[in-house]
């Protein structure tokens, strides 16, 4: 197995500058707060869709959903294609809903359906919960880079959350959106190449099945982790998946047939990930079936498996790549959780209570402070779960169940559910969120229980208070207002009037960092053995591929939009 050597670490470097830049470049789009939380509506689509794919994901797909995989097998990829189905909800129900809403943070949305009561509930515990979310994710990214350069582990994770805070308080959503478009570009090619590696050294897909423990190829109706655990985590993902970042890019784009693209891309490119970023942990039970004999230093080896195959596979200069795609990752994630949190923290916190008064521009400097101070906590938190030695994937699945199972059935069915009290949302959160803390830290409940109980309980709920509340009349009309923007088609000549559009800018920028890459990972050559280097061409050649595309797509907004200027 390699070590890291002064090339990766050179790689690693060249990605934070650009990083950091890609903040720069993407604040000269922020001239006020609509700009820096929604993108000011302008967002490209197919920019919009990676984004959100991105943030699907983190260095914790690659650290404890890949121990999952090195430990229960292809029940990972199920759970996987698990998240994909939920954006084929989003595109048939919540893509067009969120955009038609007219919204800059899915609190606005929560108080015009509900009341200010539900927005403050629901915009306390969100940004409390997600933080501890946000902070697993970091502590994965965190565990990746320390196993896998052999560094502190809590110094990594500081040194990550630095990074990342950088661009995200300069960039706000601009930021995060172009650079999860060129993590993805980093990111998709690499996860190719990992798999055509790591199939290549257990003798094809035969020899991965041939060479797994039986347990680790079949799946069981009433096992631990079996088809009901695979449904009731379909389930809670669907709810979670379709509110907070993933609402944010479906209502950041031009109009309603821009938002089922997105929806629509991300389906997709989750069904492909899920059978792709597994393979290697799994080729590494195979090859290297005691992990704890490889890394005895760390509480649990198996989160580092495809950290072990990247070492033992690839050569020095694509691990280089390899350790900026596990930071394209989580980077991608938690910038749009801090950029989220932010607009909860200003708008609906700052805004509401403090200063209903705010300028555009105060707006914007509060949003600043937010992201830099949700960030700085993450980061606290994620290095204090790291000394204690917490599992990555115990923490992330504990707060994203309880925060899901709450939030999610109350904002998705207010969208879709129109005659209930203005109470109903508060009530069917408060349940939800009390059965989960209970199951989570008192009753030691499994996954399928939480949402065996707490799903039906918390829809009943929200659905049989229409039955017996009664509506003042500020609430109805609010709720009118609403519905009736829901009912409303986007008119894009007239909403979005005065708003220049950036798309052939963007996409032009795109296509020269995207070539930059290509070029720059040609290079990595000179550090690669003989029968190494066709996967360093290949990955180049796909990348400068993806940049000749973007390319054309830059040129032709540009003709469109001359043309609509004449």
């Amino acid at each position: 197995m390699k070590t890291v050597a002064a090339i990766d670490y050179a790689v690693i470097a060249a990605y934070m500058v650009l990083m950091v830049g890609i903040g720069l470049y993407a604040a000269r789009f922020n001239k006020d707060a609509s700009d820096y939380f929604r993108g000011a509506n302008r967002i490209p689509w197919l920019v919009a869709g990676l984004s959100s794919f991105m943030s699907g994901f983190s260095a914790w797909t690659f650290t404890g959903a890949a121990g999952l995989a090195y430990q229960h097998g292809l029940i990972a990829i199920l759970l996987y294609l698990g998240n994909a189905l939920t954006f084929l909800l989003g595109y048939w129900v919540f893509a067009v809903r969120w955009r038609r809403a007219r919204i800059s943070t899915v609190m606005e949305y929560l108080v015009e359906r509900f009341d200010e009561r539900t927005r403050q509930a629901f915009s306390w515990t969100t940004v409390l919960f997600q933080l501890f979310t946000g902070a697993s994710m970091l502590y994965g990214l965190g565990l990746f880079v320390a196993s896998t350069c052999d560094l502190p582990l809590v110094w990594t994770i500081f040194g990550s959350g630095v990074v990342i805070l950088a661009y995200c308080v300069i960039g706000g959503l601009w930021a995060v959106v172009i650079t999860d478009f060129l993590q993805a570009v980093i990111l998709m090619p690499f996860t190719v190449v990992m798999v055509a590696v790591s199939l290549a050294r257990v003798g094809g897909l035969g020899g991965l099945m041939r060479g797994l423990p039986p347990e680790l190829t079949s799946i069981h109706l009433t096992a631990d982790m079996g088809w009901l655990y695979v449904a009731c985590w379909t389930f809670m993902v669907s709810f979670g998946y379709n509110t907070s970042a993933m609402a944010q890019r479906y209502f950041s784009v031009a109009d309603e047939r821009a938002a089922k693209k997105v929806a629509l891309l991300c389906f997709s490119l989750f069904v492909l990930g899920a059978f792709l970023w597994f393979i290697p942990p799994l080729a590494m039970r195979v090859l290297h079936p005691d992990l704890r004999a490889v890394w005895p230093g760390l509480a649990n080896p198996h989160e580092a498996s495809y950290a072990v195959a990247s070492l033992t596979l690839l050569p020095n200069g694509l691990v280089g790549i390899m350790l900026a795609a596990m930071f394209s990752a989580t980077m991608s994630s938690l910038s749009g959780l801090f950029n989220v949190h932010a607009a909860v923290v200003s708008k609906d916190i700052y805004q509401r209570l403090v200063a209903p008064q705010a300028s555009e521009r105060q707006l914007l400097l509060v949003g600043w402070a937010a992201t830099f101070g949700v960030g700085a906590t993450m980061t606290g938190l994620a290095m204090s779960m790291a000394a204690k030695g917490q599992s990555i994937f115990a923490v992330m699945l504990t707060f994203n169940t309880i925060i899901s199972l709450a939030y999610g059935p109350p904002a998705l069915l207010g969208l879709v559910v129109k005659k209930t009290p203005s109470w109903s949302g508060l009530l069917s959160f408060m349940v939800g969120l009390i059965l989960g803390c209970y199951g989570a830290f008192l009753g030691n409940w499994s996954l399928v229980r939480n949402v065996l109980i707490i799903l039906p309980t918390s829809c009943a709920i929200f659905l049989l208070s229409a039955l017996v509340g009664r509506d003042d009349v500020a609430h109805v009309a609010r709720r009118q207002g609403l519905f009736a923007r829901l009912a409303t088609p986007i008119d894009m000549e007239r909403e979005l009037q005065g708003s220049v559009d950036p798309t052939a800018t963007v996409f032009r920028f795109l296509s020269r960092a995207t070539a930059g890459v290509g070029v720059l990972s040609l290079v990595l050559i000179r550090w690669a053995g003989p029968g190494e280097r066709g996967t360093v061409v290949f990955y180049a050649v796909l990348t400068l591929l993806v940049a000749l595309a973007l390319t054309r797509v830059g040129r032709v907004r540009a003709i469109a939009r001359r043309a609509d200027a004449a």
